[in-house]
């Protein structure tokens, strides 16, 4: 485990953590999923989704070519529910690289460098939410419950990273324990690793 600060750009540390990496156990996330009605999502589904996602931000979103090329690497990016969908849910693991260019406002979400994300296998050192929306209230439960419980019981031991699209997605957010962070992306929110009680109660 290393310890690396972590500047904005205009000098100041943001914070200094033991960089974590963890193997993600993908049949557990997978399992943990399904419980909540959650699926890989073919291309269909993801550009349905996508579209869903648009409609209720108000903005673009990635391409469903995208989303489908990083899932094809991650083995866990693109994530739906409900037939028609009604719910989607974009993560995508990060590399070591990968979380220093969030925090840093360098990480491209549309296209990453294969630098910065943790190709399936490999070992992962945190996540990036693209975005977890659902267009009726039975969808948005699902997918705050998924979000919830695969952020405890997967990826506790990383940090998390999503951006705050709309003051709703923030509120949600925030709930979830997430705080605003400075100088990486745009509209940035961020929450360190858990404590290691917190990951054993899921």
């Amino acid at each position: 485990m290393q310890s690396n600060p972590y500047y904005t750009r205009t000098g100041r540390i943001l914070w200094r953590l033991p960089m974590s990496e963890i193997q993600i156990d993908y049949a557990r996330l997978a399992q943990r999923a399904e419980e909540f009605g959650f699926r890989r999502g073919e291309f269909l589904d993801l550009k349905a989704g996508l579209q869903l996602a648009e409609e209720l931000t108000g903005q673009v979103m990635a391409t469903p070519e995208s989303i489908t090329w990083i899932d094809s690497l991650t083995g866990m990016t693109g994530w739906v529910t409900g037939s028609p969908v009604d719910g989607i849910f974009i993560s995508v693991p990060l590399s070591v690289a990968g979380v220093a260019a969030v925090r840093d406002g360098s990480f491209v979400p549309a296209w990453p460098s294969l630098a910065h994300i943790c190709v399936e296998g490999e070992a992962c050192g945190g996540v990036y939410i693209g975005i977890y929306a659902g267009s009726n209230k039975d969808a948005r439960r699902r997918v705050m419950m998924a979000a919830a419980v695969v952020r405890v019981d997967i990826f506790g031991a990383v940090p998390c990273f999503a951006r705050g699209a709309t003051e709703d997605g923030k509120r949600s957010m925030a709930s979830l324990g997430f705080q605003p962070i400075e100088g990486g992306l745009s509209d940035l929110w961020g929450q360190d690793p858990l404590p290691q009680s917190q990951e054993d109660a899921a």
